[in-house]
């Protein structure tokens, strides 16, 4: 059995999902398990969401919190309704 690989749209949907499930606000760790994504390629997807205004990185002094911004809550929505809508047609 292979696995089918994820893009990386699909994993940073993911770790918004994550994220969101979390409360809105999670910790690298929790949300690299959340979105089963090794934990190298996890930092590198969350600092390329907080770059584009989807996410805020909280430094703590035992580690980062990551938070959804209303940005990030949006484009989560946007994707649900586009996958959605391409869920609808493809079983046409």
């Amino acid at each position: 059995m292979s696995k089918v690989k994820r893009s990386k749209l699909e994993i940073y949907c993911s770790l918004l999902r994550a994220i969101d499930s979390y409360g809105g606000s999670g910790r690298i760790t929790h949300l690299s398990y959340a979105s089963n994504t090794p934990l190298d390629r996890t930092r590198k997807y969350l600092q390329f969401l907080a770059g584009r205004g989807l996410l805020r990185a909280d430094e703590r002094e035992d580690g980062t919190d990551y938070t959804m911004t209303p940005r990030g809550y949006e484009f989560l929505r946007a994707y649900v309704v586009v996958g959605a809508i391409i869920g609808a047609e493809a079983g046409d």
